[in-house]
């Protein structure tokens, strides 16, 4: 319980940046997010997600869906597809289309419940009305550990960072993006399903100041 209680006030130390360098805002997210067999090592993957800007309009909605492969027991390879609705409090809604490709792989495992994994992400970013194609990096690492040793609540950390290639016509800027960071709880509901509520700080670099938004998050995991 100490060494998770560590993790957590670590994990916030580095997500909070300070508020004089950085335009701040109220966010909710939710996630809807089912994996499972199709048949032998093909898997699918399909993920909603709602994001609303304080807590009162949805300014964005995610569609994910994905083929994977299984080449181990716990890696896994997806090729997918996502459909983005941005609808900001201020200026035009646009739709983008993304190609995405990932892998899913096992970092650490240990006696005492502890369980690290990452996933490596590339996206094909496409804008309506728009020409250029931005290319993206996705890094992401995520531990878990059981809140008391053999119990079924867990705590959860993660970190993702995106890293952009190039930039585009409609205004992604090459170089660091942005970084997400969560800490929350896992909370089962039988063997398949997971609910996760936290909180998910996200910092987005730009040429201005930073714009950092705290999100309360909301996430819902099936496993079929």
């Amino acid at each position: 319980m100490e060494r998770l209680r560590h993790w957590v006030l670590t994990a916030l130390s580095l997500a909070l940046p300070a508020p004089a360098l950085a335009q701040d805002d109220g966010q909710a997210w939710t996630q809807f997010l089912a994996q499972g067999p199709i048949r032998g090592d093909l898997v699918f993957w399909a993920e909603a997600q709602t994001r609303l800007t304080d807590a009162t309009r949805a300014t964005q909605t995610l569609l994910r869906p994905a083929i994977g492969v299984r080449l181990g027991r716990n890696t896994t390879a997806h090729f997918g597809y996502a459909f983005v609705h941005t609808d900001p409090v201020s200026g035009a809604a646009t739709d983008e289309h993304r190609l995405w490709q990932q892998l899913s792989f096992p970092i650490l495992r240990t006696p005492r419940g502890l369980y690290v994994w990452g996933r490596s992400r590339i996206e094909q970013r496409m804008v309506e009305g728009q020409r250029d194609t931005g290319v993206r990096l996705r890094q992401f690492v995520r531990a878990q550990m059981p809140v008391r040793r053999g119990g079924k609540l867990s705590g959860v950390l993660f970190v993702e960072g995106f890293y952009a290639v190039n930039s585009t016509d409609w205004g992604a800027r090459a170089g660091v993006d942005q970084v997400r960071s969560f800490v929350g709880l896992s909370i089962p509901f039988g063997k398949q399903v997971n609910l996760e509520p936290g909180y998910l700080n996200q910092t987005v670099f730009r040429r201005g100041p930073d714009r950092v938004n705290h999100v309360a998050s909301l996430n819902l995991f099936i496993r079929l």
